[in-house]
């Protein structure tokens, strides 16, 4: 049996990724973001994390696919982090009521995501961050998938430099 995140990050893969910013650029080019979203049980659910994305500063676009359960979004992160956006995801107020709740997982493709030695220095990598809480491995993808901690304002910048700073090499798909 697949995973909610085998069968997204199975679908992140086939889909048309956004190419890596330029070197040089500006910290306000957009960052184009995947998250894995649990708690998504309708249609519905999927328009209202979307139109609550939709109003925080920063987020310049936001797609929720209720199929995918993941939502793409594009942010400008001088103004708002990854965190910042996992958190909003969380703190959107659930359709079925106070005790069901949201949650976004950012989505990171390593290269060389291959064996165990591999996993684990990225998971340790990553780990390191501040403001991150767990990640989750899916090797036959090249895919990690990153949990923030409630509070903090970790980038993505962070958690690629802490890739590449043990010799792998990550990407925002």
């Amino acid at each position: 049996m697949l995973t909610p995140l085998a069968i997204v990050a199975a679908s992140l893969l086939s889909a048309t990724q956004a190419e890596p910013a330029p070197d040089g650029a500006k910290e306000t080019e957009p960052v184009a973001t995947t998250f894995l979203i649990s708690g998504l049980h309708c249609p519905p659910c999927a328009s209202t994390v979307e139109r609550s994305l939709r109003r925080v500063k920063g987020v310049r676009s936001v797609k929720v696919d209720y199929g995918r359960k993941s939502a793409r979004v594009e942010i400008d992160e001088s103004s708002i982090s990854a965190q910042q956006i996992a958190q909003a995801i969380a703190g959107t107020p659930h359709m079925m009521g106070g005790s069901m709740h949201y949650s976004g997982w950012l989505f990171v493709s390593v290269a060389g995501l291959t064996d165990k030695a591999n996993a684990k220095k990225a998971t340790d990598a990553l780990m390191a961050v501040p403001g991150v809480a767990k990640v989750q491995v899916q090797k036959s993808k090249k895919l990690v998938a990153v949990q923030f901690a409630t509070k903090g304002k970790a980038t993505t910048a962070q958690l690629l430099t802490a890739l590449a700073d043990v010799g792998l090499e990550g990407t925002i798909p």
